[in-house]
């Protein structure tokens, strides 16, 4: 049976917890929290798409296997690109003689772990300032929501957007430089709150 991630996720999920368990295994809470750099990891050391789909459902699977024995990790992201490093040297491994692969490197991977290293902390606190904006964006209600919609999730121009409310152009440079302020307040609040500032 073939399964996109979510789906093999979504399995393993449901065989580690049981279908809609609240109890949600700190582990796989990591490796959602984490995918999007596991995967920039793993694309860059194979250098292919498809590749890095491959092996990152290999990643997810053997993640998910050790969810289910309840393994503790002190360091999930270290942890699990040890795992895909390892996914994909096999992949090179098991791959070779399709003629398009570059070849593998361990000093190459080395490089590309060591800058994933240095970078986690950059790479974890915008995954958290993405997470409050989209708690904070909750937080705007009547016209200062219309506006930030319109502009930033519809892409239109503010003449546009004047059009739409009846307003002039003014009044939503106005009323958006105002909702922008308001999300950045709720942002930092909650990151200080988060200890991360």
């Amino acid at each position: 049976m073939s399964l996109t991630f979510p789906g093999v996720l979504a399995h393993a999920y449901d065989q580690v917890c049981g279908a809609g368990s609240m109890n949600e295994p700190s582990i796989l809470r990591q490796f959602l929290q984490h995918r999007d750099s596991l995967l920039a990891f793993i694309y860059a050391l194979t250098r292919d798409h498809d590749a890095a789909e491959e092996v990152f459902q290999e990643v997810g699977l053997a993640i998910t296997s050790e969810a289910r024995r309840s393994t503790e990790v002190k360091n999930f992201p270290a942890w699990a690109r040890e795992i895909a490093r390892r996914r994909v040297s096999a992949y090179f491994r098991e791959n070779h003689r399709r003629k398009s692969m570059v070849p593998w490197s361990e000093s190459f991977a080395d490089v590309v772990e060591q800058a994933f290293s240095e970078n986690e902390k950059t790479l974890e606190h915008q995954q958290l300032r993405y997470r409050f904006l989209h708690q904070c964006l909750e937080t705007l209600v009547g016209r200062s929501r219309q506006v930030i919609e319109q502009r930033y999730g519809e892409g239109k121009r503010n003449s546009a957007i004047a059009k739409n409310l009846g307003w002039k152009p003014e009044s939503v440079k106005v009323a958006l430089s105002r909702a922008r302020k308001q999300l950045a307040k709720c942002i930092e609040t909650k990151l200080r709150a988060a200890g991360v500032l």
